[in-house]
C-alpha cells in the first residue's frame, strides 16, 4: 500500500507530468480533428440528462484529452449553476485520481482538459454540484497509447 511519503513523492511526479502534457512544453494545444466519444445518462433521482463529450476518441495517453458536458433538468431547461468535477481513475493501477474542474461556458455546458498518464481502463467520474446536492455519473474509456 502507499505511506504518506510514497503518495507525496508519486502525487508530485504526476503533478509535474501532467502540467507539462497539459501545457505541451511551451506549445499550444487545440483539439484535432480526431472521433469524438459521447455518453449520455440520466442521473436519478434527480432526473437531470448528462452528456459527456469528449475528443479524441479513444483517448490517447499523455495527449491532450478535451471534455465537455451539457446538463439539462427534467424540465428541459439547461442546468447552468452547477459546479462540475471529474475524477479520472486508472482502474488496473493503485493510483491516485486526477481531478479536473470543468469551467462553466453558460446554458449548461461545462468544459475541461487534462490528460491521461497512461493507456488502459480509466473510469471517469464526474460529480454534479447544484442546490446544495451532489449527483454522481461514471463512465469507463480505453485509453490508448
Amino acid at each position: 500500500m502507499w505511506n504518506n511519503t510514497s503518495k507525496m513523492i508519486w502525487g508530485s511526479f504526476f503533478a509535474a507530468l501532467l502540467s507539462m502534457s497539459i501545457t505541451g512544453c511551451g506549445q499550444t494545444a487545440t483539439a484535432s480533428t480526431t472521433s469524438i466519444g459521447k455518453e449520455t445518462a440520466v442521473i436519478a433521482p434527480s432526473r437531470v440528462k448528462m452528456t459527456l463529450t469528449y475528443q479524441p476518441s479513444p483517448p490517447v495517453a499523455l495527449k491532450p484529452f478535451y471534455a465537455k458536458v451539457n446538463l439539462v433538468t427534467a424540465s428541459g431547461q439547461p442546468l447552468s449553476q452547477a459546479k462540475v468535477v471529474m475524477h479520472l481513475t486508472m482502474t488496473d493501477m493503485d493510483m491516485p485520481p486526477q481531478t479536473m474542474t470543468l469551467k462553466n461556458d453558460g446554458s449548461g455546458h461545462y468544459s475541461g482538459q487534462s490528460v491521461f498518464l497512461m493507456a488502459g481502463p480509466w473510469k471517469i467520474t464526474t460529480d454534479i454540484m447544484s442546490q446544495g446536492k451532489t449527483m454522481k455519473e461514471s463512465f469507463t474509456v480505453n485509453v490508448s497509447n
